[in-house]
Parts: C-alpha cells; structure tokens; sequence
C-alpha cells in the first residue's frame, strides 16, 4: 500500500461517518450508507471488527462490510461471512483499494473461525478472488394479477412480534427441502420487524389464518411505477393453501392498483410451483459466490452429512480412503465402517479423484452434480470406479438462502 493510504476500522462511534461518506461517494445513486448504518444501529451480532475501509489521510475511500450469517448443510451449521456494501470512492479506483480489504478480510475470517466467505455481488469481478457460484439466488418469476383466484377462505393481518415462533415453524418446514439453507435467530427476526427491511429492501408482512390459526405468512412490497407486488418472502403449512393463499395476493394487489406479481421465490418452492403452474415466467436465476477458507476443515466439519449418507446408501459400513487431488493441494478422507475417521492434508495423491478446487466448491454446495462438472471441466474427473461414491457422498441438490439480516 502506498504511504498515503492506510488500512483503518472504526474505533468509536465517529468513524462511522468515514465509512457512510465513501458509501455515499461509491453508491450516488443508492442509498447504501443508510444500509450501513442499519447494520452499525441494529444489527445484533455485529461489531467494530466488521467494518473495513482505506484511508487517504484522514478521508475514507473504500470499504466494506462483514455481515455475519449461519447456513446450515443438512444440518451440519456453519459460520458464513458475507462480504457485503463493497465500495470505492469514483476518484480513487484503479488503485487495488479492493485487493487490500479482500485480504483483510480473508485473514479476520480466518482468524475468527468462519467456514465460508459469500457474497451476492456483480458477476465475474470476484472470482480473482477465489470465489465460484455455488448457491442459487435470485429467483424471479412474473405473472399477471388477473391469472391469480379472485376469491379467498382465509383472512389476513399485518404481522407482530408475538406472531416470530409460529412463522419460524412455518419457515423451518420451508427450509428442509433445501441441502443449504440459512439460520435465522430469534434476534435476527426482531431486528427485520424492527426495521421492516429484508436484506436491503423494505417489505410489509402479513399472517395468513384458517379461523385462528396461521396457515402462513408473507413479506411484500409495492413497486406502483411498475404496477408490481414484489413477494419476498413466504412460508405456508401445506401447499393445498397455495389456491386460497393467491387470492389473498390478488385482492391485496388489486387494493394497490397493481397488475403483476413478481415472486422472488425459489422455484422449489410450493407457491412457486403453483404460480408457474398459473402461468408465471421464470427469468434465468443468478447465484450466491462462495469461498472455502478452509478446505481440509470444511470436509472435516461434514463429517456427520458424509456419515449419514453413506448410511442411507449402499456404501453402508464403508472403509475406504479417498485421496482427492485439488491439483495445488490434496486432501484425504479416511472411512471406517461408514465413519469418517480422519481428514488430512497429503503430499501425494493419485490422478483417480481430480478435484479442481473452483469446481469442487460446487460439488461440495450442491449446485453442480459430479457427470456436470466432469462434463464441464477437462480437470475435474472421478474415476477408479468412484463415480457413484462421489455421488452419494455430493448429491446435487438445490439450495436457498432467506435472508438473515
């Protein structure tokens, strides 16, 4: 780093500013400082050590923010950090600003236990950085209001505080069709009511009822120029409401004056897959970036998902080791009737389970089956008759995110 510039975190309450002003030089056009501020006013989990800028002098001219989030891999939890609100004032780009807070960045994660660094940023710019698209994101699916039931059973209500456990059940029975899938806390929940903000956006929230009982709920927002309902989010106890639950959604749009929804629902999703059903049209969906900090420790921590899946399977009572070659490094998984024994660093390692690192990144999440990945690249391959292991041991399966901040 040049001797102008110096790497800094807020150390009192002050600083902040620092990082509100670059946010607002980066982001003329966004309000991202107030997304910011958020986070430094509400967020529960956060502290001093998760916000990241360069000075020059004594002017903030880039940053960033670590936002801290629990994903769960069948069960398996695991500390995520989510790079987020990366910006560099327009007078000072060029100068690898960004290269510096990425590797600041990678060391605090390292150094404070985290398995994962994501992020949700624009394409391609950060694969210089070692991340791959490993995790489904923004899905969006579009039909008109007049498609939708006109009538409705249920009744509707805005959503209160009291209402969190019964719609975290609602969102718990949601997730379990997802191998990866976010950890929303109790507090997570109150500081989103709090702000009536889902990631970065506003929303309105509603309970769906059967008499007294919630059947759902729903975080929605109004976009009038474009004559939208925006869904966020929604959870519903069984997807037979899907029908009910739409007219809900069609006499609250047509209150709006509104002629389209637009659901940003994965399409794994049971309303989802209702609306398409109706008609809906789904755009291509883009994914969440992910970094392994930690390859050997990661393996290690899917420990009990490696051991569950061969026991569903017929590697029942397995004693194999694999020797997968990552081409820079090799990793060696021990199995001993059907238990993970031991996950070590090797120096040598056979050309059968050729791992290129980026790759494996979506093997391991999910997003990418092994015949795809061998299909699309010439240095990932399985061979040695491993190839239904590998499979059983990394299915693909879809994954969600619901925001947790």
């Amino acid at each position: 780093m040049e001797e102008d510039y110096q790497f800094y975190k807020p150390k009192k309450m002050e600083d902040y500013g620092l990082l509100y002003n670059v946010m607002d030089a980066a982001f003329n056009d966004e309000d991202v400082a107030s997304i910011v501020r958020r986070f430094v006013e509400k967020h529960p989990g956060m502290t001093q050590g998760d916000y990241f800028m360069v000075k020059h002098g004594e002017k903030a001219v880039a940053g960033l923010v670590l936002i801290p989030q629990r994903w769960s891999i069948d069960g398996v939890e695991l500390k995520v950090a989510e790079m987020g609100c990366v910006g560099t004032d327009p007078a000072y780009r060029r100068k690898r600003l960004q290269y510096i807070l990425n590797e600041k960045f990678d060391e605090y994660a390292r150094e404070n236990g985290y398995d994962l660094c994501v992020l949700a940023g624009i394409p391609y710019f950060y694969r210089q950085f070692g991340y791959q698209y490993a995790v489904e994101l923004d899905y969006l699916s579009t039909v008109d209001v007049e498609k939708l039931p006109r009538d409705s059973k249920l009744t509707t209500r805005s959503f209160e505080p009291q209402d969190i456990q019964a719609a975290q059940r609602l969102l718990d029975e949601t997730q379990r069709k997802y191998m990866v899938h976010s950890v929303r806390t109790d507090e997570i929940w109150r500081m989103q009511e709090e702000t009536r903000t889902y990631g970065a956006d506003p929303f309105k929230g509603n309970v769906i009822l059967e008499g007294n009982q919630m059947i759902a709920y729903i975080r929605w927002w109004a976009e009038p120029k474009e004559k939208t309902l925006v869904i966020k989010e929604l959870a519903l106890k069984d997807r037979a409401q899907s029908r009910e639950i739409a007219g809900i959604i069609r006499a609250e749009a047509e209150k709006q004056g509104l002629n389209k929804i637009l659901s940003k629902l994965s399409y794994e999703d049971a309303f989802s897959k209702y609306l398409i059903e109706l008609g809906a049209d789904k755009d291509k969906i883009y994914a969440w970036q992910v970094k392994i900090l930690n390859p050997r420790g990661f393996l290690e921590k899917l420990g009990p998902v490696l051991e569950r899946r061969l026991k569903d399977s017929e590697f029942k009572g397995l004693s194999k080791e694999l020797r997968m070659n990552f081409w820079k490094y090799a990793i060696s998984l021990k199995f001993e009737d059907g238990k993970l024994v031991s996950v070590e660093e090797v120096t040598e390692a056979k050309r059968v389970l050729g791992m290129n690192p980026y790759a494996s990144i979506q093997l391991f999440l999910g997003y990418r089956s092994r015949e795809e990945l061998e299909y699309m690249y010439p240095d990932f391959y399985i061979r040695g008759g491993n190839q239904r292991l590998i499979d059983v041991l990394f299915p693909r399966s879809p994954g969600y995110i619901h925001y947790c901040y």
